[in-house]
């Protein structure tokens, strides 16, 4: 384990009590974007799409259907519904040049047409027109098609979630050529002071037919942590970073602090995850170690301290402006040569004021 002058991490020899002793609190399993037959490219109905998820465990879904309003009211679920599954009402404005965003807990759909140059514009425009609707924007998979860059999020007023991972194929979350990955854009933007969280969605269009190459469910998801499971909860708890994003590793404890950062992963749950859910794909890297390993990272991106094993605490230095934590867990593969890395990313802990306005709102 590394140690430096801004950051220290301590393993914990003893378990560290979870998030959710926090008082009136609790954890929350969800995904934010996933489609239907309405769309024309995915290949399910709402009923069977949203009892996918019901019938695994999640606690909430947003049909997010490509400027198509889905009303909850309207889906049948499975019988005997379980009183903890809920649909939070959303859309997926489609825009041009590749600019697609969630408007999250909406009461119809938002207007969508709004064209423009700069791609700037037209994530304001959704955010703006999201808003007006009473609901939350969630700018999706900037790393699909030509995308949208940190230069394109960053002056955007009112834009505070991005998926910094999406589980379709198509997208390019770790990076391509032409694209830096979504986690270094999201440090470009923090160092840069913008207040931005990163969500993990599945982004599913195929349930019928299970292949690598197929928009499958289950690829990603986010853990909010809330005080209630009802929209307007879960929908606040997003905007002011409660929760951590995932693409197969679950943790027990997360606790971001601005004098403290605790971290532990739940080895039994992200194990039998990997285990029972064939649908996951993981980052392929040609050398690896197996086992887990937790980074807090800083400003620029930088990591300040890592620790191999599944848990740690940090002591957060008030002089950096943000600090976050990344859990790597790295396994051979088990269809192919060399390794795979799958993430638990939680979210910045500020110390320069940045988010007070939001954490008021």
């Amino acid at each position: 384990m590394k140690l430096t002058s801004v950051l220290v991490g301590l393993c914990l020899t003893a378990q560290l009590s979870g998030c959710a002793t926090q008082q009136d609190t609790q954890w929350y399993r969800g995904n934010t974007h996933t489609h239907t037959v309405i769309c024309g490219h995915a290949d399910s109905p709402p009923d069977l799409v949203a009892a996918w998820y019901h019938d695994r465990g999640y606690h909430f879904l947003i049909l997010s259907e490509h400027n198509h309003f889905i009303d909850p009211a309207t889906v049948n679920l499975p019988k005997p519904k379980r009183e903890d599954f809920l649909l939070i009402p959303g859309v997926e404005l489609t825009g041009s040049s590749y600019i697609h965003t969630t408007s999250m807990n909406v009461t119809g759909v938002p207007p969508w047409k709004f064209s423009h140059k700069d791609k700037s514009k037209i994530i304001q425009n959704h955010v703006d027109e999201t808003k007006k609707l009473g609901g939350e924007p969630i700018l999706n998979h900037p790393n699909f098609g030509t995308g949208a860059s940190a230069d394109h999020m960053l002056p955007v007023k009112g834009l505070h979630l991005f998926e910094l991972f999406n589980g379709h194929p198509h997208v390019h979350s770790h990076g391509k050529e032409d694209h830096p990955s979504t986690e270094v854009m999201w440090d470009d933007m923090l160092t840069r002071g913008k207040l931005i969280y990163g969500v993990s969605s599945d982004d599913a269009h195929h349930f019928q037919t299970i292949a690598p190459d197929k928009s499958n469910p289950g690829r990603g998801w986010v853990m909010v942590r809330a005080e209630e499971l009802t929209p307007d909860a879960i929908t606040r708890a997003l905007l002011h970073g409660d929760f951590y994003a995932s693409n197969g590793v679950f943790l027990k404890v997360c606790e971001p602090g601005t004098k403290t950062y605790r971290i532990e992963v739940d080895t039994e749950k992200t194990e039998a995850e990997l285990a029972g859910n064939p649908l996951l794909r993981g980052k392929k890297i040609e050398q690896g170690k197996e086992g887990y390993r937790i980074e807090f990272i800083g400003p620029k991106g930088k990591v300040l301290t890592d620790f191999n094993g599944t848990a740690a605490i940090a002591a957060v230095n008030p002089d950096l402006a943000y600090v976050r934590a990344r859990v790597t867990y790295t396994r051979k593969h088990p269809d192919a040569d060399g390794y795979e890395e799958y993430y638990a990313w939680s979210q910045p802990v500020f110390n320069d004021g940045r988010a007070h306005d939001v954490h008021e709102h």
